[in-house]
């Protein structure tokens, strides 16, 4: 066998080596759906479904967390810091505000990199199923370009 040949057979073992461990990886890894506004509207306050809004108390609570950004939170949801899965008993607080692995979990933030970090954390740390999470990427950023979507409280400051 000439060395062309035994280097070309090198580099399709060594690339199909590298699609093989990609897959792999991307396989184990959580596979959270990403949902959209109709299926917020849909889901929220259903039986077996929770909407949580994980960003902070004073956020949710009205106040603008960056300018252009509207403070407040999706009616129906509750508020359960991302902070607290740091914390040492994160798990009884989850339980304690609802968060249980038998019900599906609808997470939203500002446009979605927080509430995904979030889920793949609940997956990961927590042992949720990750079937049982969804993420609302568009979050309180896309949820208000909707003049018809409010969020509470209604004197919410606009961030602007």
């Amino acid at each position: 066998m000439s060395k062309r040949t035994r280097l070309i057979i090198t580099a399709v073992v060594l690339f199909l080596g590298a699609v093989l461990c990609s897959f792999l990886i991307s396989w184990l890894e959580p596979q959270i759906e990403t949902v959209n506004a109709a299926y917020v509207k849909e889901h929220t306050g259903k039986p077996g479904f929770l909407l949580v809004d994980v960003r902070e108390e004073d956020v949710f609570n009205g106040k603008s967390p960056f300018e252009g950004a509207p403070g407040g939170h999706i009616p129906g949801a509750i508020n359960f810091p991302s902070s607290k899965l740091d914390l040492q008993d994160a798990a009884e607080a989850m339980q304690k505000a609802g968060l249980t692995k038998d019900i599906t979990l609808i997470l939203y933030c500002n446009a979605g990199l927080l509430s995904g970090q979030f889920g793949e954390a609940l997956v990961k740390d927590f042992g949720f199923k990750d079937f049982r999470i969804k993420t609302y990427k568009a979050g309180t950023l896309g949820w208000s370009q909707d003049p018809a979507n409010k969020l509470l409280p209604e004197d919410h400051e606009l961030g602007k």
